[in-house]
């Protein structure tokens, strides 16, 4: 460090440094990465910031206006129908691109002209993509909410919920717009970039939204919390990578765009095959992880809703941390595979599937423990579904840990065989959670989620991944 470095660094500053280094190099101690830590942290961040949030919750809303909260999240989780799939197809096919490139200067992106020329084409298709998405998801999603949460109250709510909905909806979208640019940092390797981003912006959304639950802002602190993720994010790109944004708008805004060239994407015969498979499995997906709340919140009320929302929120920040580490070798699994490097492929695979199977199976023991202590003792404990309940549901986080290591190991391949199974289970999981939901109530949702999770989908996926990973290798 130099000397100006140390004169600008302050007692509290150096202690918040050292804890972080100290944080960091236990995590290295256990095979940990830089990029993976930096995730971990971000996730770490989310398990400290959940029952934070939870405490200012229970202080400031109302049980009603807790079943609102979590319910907004919900539904903000369609963008998913926005997205189509195409963010995690941005981050295979960038990452298989970028083998001969390397980042210059602001952002500028170096090296062979092809694949340079197709990673800018990616952008530029991409940009355009989720900026159109964005408007939709803003166009469509404002009323949908409107008429749900008008619709599913038999008394007109003494807090403001319009507005607020209305202002996290154009939150999601300004968020929606930056993700494309980094899918593609992402994929060229720079994880330790976006999740180092996902940290800050994090904790810059709980923040901000403490501090507006704390002057009783009520539900506009669900728009605190994308507010507090936009800003972080395009503070970062017009900073540190403002070469991407130019080379993006020149591309969008050249007349040229449209025509195909030697370093063209052909988006129809190399993007879409995978991609509607990932807008169908994705879409699907919402079925089997954010019908929860709205079924709750229509046959059962608010606050059952904001129970459900907040174990939910708990069991998500748990399932998060383990998926970090998965995403996080994403990139390397797909360089592996373009070099056709099976056997090292595998072994990173294999050991960051144990990582974070044995993680989740931690952690879910640990959470496990703290509601039933909880609701033993505190009344906040009340605030979340019976222990009982939250057991079915935190054991579906250790199977689904289990079940997305198989599947980001086989769309590391830029394929998707995932696709008709994951359609077949959300009918089903959706179907059973409307049902057992109407009936059940928390009890129903949650023993169906783990039944699904633990009888149709690991043994599904499983099998998909053992014969497709003995095809797709042998062929190569």
């Amino acid at each position: 460090m130099n000397t100006k470095e140390m004169v600008l660094k302050t007692p509290d500053k150096q202690k918040t440094d050292n804890l972080v280094d100290i944080f960091l190099k236990t995590l290295y101690f256990f095979g940990f990465d830089r990029a993976v830590s930096y995730g971990v942290l971000a996730r770490v961040w989310g398990v400290f910031a959940g029952p934070v949030t939870m405490v200012i919750i229970a202080a400031r809303f109302s049980r009603e206006q807790q079943g609102f909260y979590y319910t907004f999240s919900s539904l903000l989780a369609l963008q998913t129908f926005f997205e189509l799939g195409l963010l995690y197809v941005i981050a295979q096919f960038a990452s298989h691109e970028f083998v001969q490139l390397r980042w210059g200067a602001r952002g500028r992106i170096e090296g062979d002209p092809v694949p340079r020329e197709r990673f800018i084409d990616l952008l530029c298709k991409s940009t355009m993509w989720f900026g159109v998405a964005s408007i939709l998801m803003i166009v469509l999603l404002v009323p949908t909410g409107l008429y749900f949460f008008k619709d599913g109250q038999h008394s007109q709510p003494d807090f403001a919920w319009r507005v607020p909905w209305t202002l996290a909806v154009i939150g999601t979208g300004l968020n929606l717009l930056a993700t494309p640019f980094f899918a593609m940092i992402m994929g060229s390797g720079e994880v330790v970039t976006v999740n180092y981003r996902e940290l800050i912006g994090g904790i810059a959304g709980s923040v901000i939204s403490w501090l507006v639950m704390g002057a009783h802002g009520g539900l506009y602190a669900v728009f605190a919390v994308t507010c507090g993720n936009v800003i972080i994010s395009w503070s970062y790109l017009l900073r540190k990578k403002p070469e991407l944004l130019k080379m993006a708008w020149q591309g969008i805004s050249s007349a040229g765009f449209f025509k195909e060239n030697r370093g063209a994407i052909a988006w129809r015969e190399e993007i879409w095959p995978m991609q509607w498979k990932m807008a169908v499995s994705s879409g699907a997906s919402y079925f089997i992880f954010q019908l929860f709340n709205p079924i709750l919140f229509h046959y059962h009320g608010s606050v059952v809703a904001g129970q459900m929302g907040m174990t939910l929120a708990a069991a998500n920040a748990l399932l998060g941390i383990c998926l970090t580490l998965l995403i996080a070798k994403s990139p390397d699994f797909g360089k592996l595979i373009a070099v056709q490097n099976w056997k090292n492929l595998d072994r990173q695979f294999y050991r960051v599937l144990l990582q974070s199977a044995t993680l989740v199976s931690i952690g879910a023991f640990s959470g496990w423990c703290i509601i039933w202590f909880l609701q033993k003792n505190y009344t906040v404990g009340q605030r979340f579904i019976p222990a009982s309940h939250a057991a079915f549901l935190l054991g579906a986080v250790c199977v689904q840990t289990v079940n997305s290591a198989f599947a980001i190991y086989l769309r590391a391949h830029k394929k998707e065989p995932l696709m008709t199974i994951t359609v077949l289970v959300s009918i089903f999981q959706g179907a059973l959670t409307w049902f057992l939901g109407m009936r059940y109530s928390t009890l129903g949702v949650t023993v169906g989620y783990f039944l699904v999770s633990l009888i149709f989908i690991f043994p599904s996926f499983f099998l998909i991944w053992k014969r497709c990973r003995a095809e797709w290798h042998a062929v190569a």
